[in-house]
């Protein structure tokens, strides 16, 4: 059974440094399998569902707006996805073993990312830590926190 690793990326120094994490530790592991999860901002106002004041006309322009938007925004991460990329095959994943995702923020990050984890029977998540400050994360808590609470039955790699 292939080893299945989900990075948590975004454009911060920590999510860099758990792409070089599972470079160096997973990058010879025979049969790994590594997504890229990028979770998008979530939907502007305008794009919020009202189902029950939408006509089928109204439902379906809406959801071409959606579209266009959500590929407006994978665009902005080609980048760095692709930088990512490089970096996993050049450790030695191979190139059809890193694929990308790209989910538009449902409720929270950290349940997001929980979420995909769950439902693509992933064994590792990695991720960077973020800087939110101690007064923050006390009354916020972090997504990192979020994430190593819930993740039950997975390993979760913290970097940065």
């Amino acid at each position: 059974m292939a080893h299945k690793v989900l990075i948590a990326l975004d454009s911060s120094p920590g999510a860099w440094g758990a792409v070089e994490y599972v470079a160096e530790a997973f990058g010879k592991t025979p049969g790994v399998e590594i997504t890229l999860l990028n979770i998008l901002s979530g939907l502007p106002p305008a794009f919020w569902d009202d189902g029950h004041v939408l006509d089928e006309k109204e439902r379906a322009s809406r959801q071409r707006m959606v579209a266009a938007w959500q590929k407006e925004q994978e665009q902005k991460w080609q980048g760095l996805v692709k930088k990512a990329h490089e970096r996993l095959t050049k450790a030695g994943v191979a190139k059809d073993a890193v694929v990308n995702k790209f989910q538009p923020k449902d409720y929270d990050v950290a349940e997001d990312i929980i979420s995909a984890a769950a439902a693509g029977n992933f064994n590792t998540i990695a991720m960077g830590r973020r800087g939110l400050g101690m007064a923050k994360a006390l009354l916020l808590g972090s997504v990192t926190q979020k994430v190593v609470q819930n993740a039950k039955g997975r390993a979760v790699a913290i970097v940065g």
